[in-house]
């Protein structure tokens, strides 16, 4: 028994050793096939990454879009309370006809001044006048406020400034509000060294607005070399007689709705800017809300010199945006649209003015 027992553990240890001496199986990924996982990966991210980016952009055009929308209705709800469209009071008194002479004589006060039971010439914005439709009751409360308990003209020198420069308003000065910021443009935020910022409150932070109210088409300056008029004197921006709805001296004759001849649905009210691209966009402001379209959408300074921002500002205070193609307007009928870049310039002239008779229309 014992070597029958023996010769079958002989056989049994034959049988088995093939299998005993079988490899190992692994279950993970050979290096290669890593590499090979991970190419397709980058390839997917590659091919998916300008739809993200696409989303995205339209994500920010829409918030953009729905600011230039509660823009819209803010000013006609003010406009349906108060009978006219807020208006800026400017910084300096500048009360002229239209055709740009001073109306009054040396001591004669002129139409904000406080002898005449005015605010004084205090550089506020029409933008402030919106504010309590902008939900921001508390903010426009102080302004007013402060603005009538001290009456004057605008001033900085430091801590001893004047209407909107009063070192008591410098804190809301810098409110960056999400309402008046276009989400695309990074260089909207609160910012010191501009031209009219330095004025508010020597090198104070101040806010920007990314939405201007529309002057008109008219030339800003005489030096313009972009006056597709024939006649580089036809406005400054100084005067009273600009065609549109907001410019810094509306004050003196405040438009009203009705006199948008053109059609409230084909008449620009305020669009879109770039605050890197203009050095006027004080928040606030009546020398940072309103920009022209004389000069073609979406010019740009490519170079993004600020010595050639400073020395020929008149050329950067358009409209623009950082929205590919284009840049969004509210009409004066609360309706947003984006209009190409590539629009043509006689139209786009024609949409800035309140009552130019333009045969024009968003569907040119």
């Amino acid at each position: 028994m014992t070597a029958r027992y023996q010769l079958i553990n002989r056989r049994a240890s034959r049988l088995s050793a093939p299998a005993a001496r079988r490899p190992r199986r692994h279950t993970g990924f050979t290096l290669v096939e890593l590499l090979v996982v991970i190419a397709i990966i980058g390839v997917l991210v590659a091919l998916l990454l300008p739809a993200i980016q696409a989303a995205r952009e339209a994500a920010r055009r829409m918030s953009c879009s729905n600011n230039l929308k509660n823009i819209g209705l803010g000013i006609i709800n003010f406009e349906s309370a108060q009978g006219n469209l807020p208006y800026s009071h400017s910084y300096k008194p500048e009360d002229v006809d239209e055709n740009g002479d001073w109306i009054w004589g040396p001591g004669v006060p002129g139409a904000l001044d406080p002898s005449r039971g005015k605010t004084g010439y205090n550089g506020k914005g029409w933008l402030v006048d919106i504010l309590p439709q902008l939900e921001q009751q508390a903010m426009y409360d102080q302004i007013t406020q402060t603005l009538a308990d001290f009456p004057g003209d605008f001033g900085v020198n430091g801590p001893f400034g004047s209407g909107m420069g009063r070192p008591s308003l410098r804190e809301i000065m810098g409110q960056q509000l999400p309402v008046i910021t276009c989400p695309s443009d990074a260089s909207a935020v609160p910012k010191q060294g501009q031209v009219l910022n330095e004025q508010i409150g020597h090198g104070a932070t101040v806010a920007v607005t990314s939405y201007k109210g529309v002057l008109g088409d008219h030339v800003i300056w005489p030096q313009s070399t972009s006056h597709l008029d024939g006649n580089p004197f036809d406005c400054h921006n100084n005067v009273i007689g600009c065609n549109g709805l907001f410019w810094r001296t509306a004050y003196f004759k405040p438009i009203k709705l009705r006199q948008i001849t053109d059609g409230m649905s084909n008449t620009f009210m305020v669009g879109e800017a770039v605050s890197s691209q203009d050095l006027h966009d004080a928040a606030y402001f009546s020398d940072g809300d309103w920009a022209s379209c004389n000069s073609p959408l979406n010019f740009f300074n490519i170079e993004d010199d600020p010595t050639i921002l400073f020395l020929q500002w008149y050329e950067q205070r358009g409209f623009r945006s950082l929205h590919p193609g284009g840049a969004q307007f509210v009409m004066a009928d609360a309706s947003v649209h984006f209009m190409v870049e590539g629009i043509d310039h006689s139209i786009y002239r024609g949409l800035a003015t309140r009552n130019g008779e333009e045969v024009v229309s968003l569907e040119n």
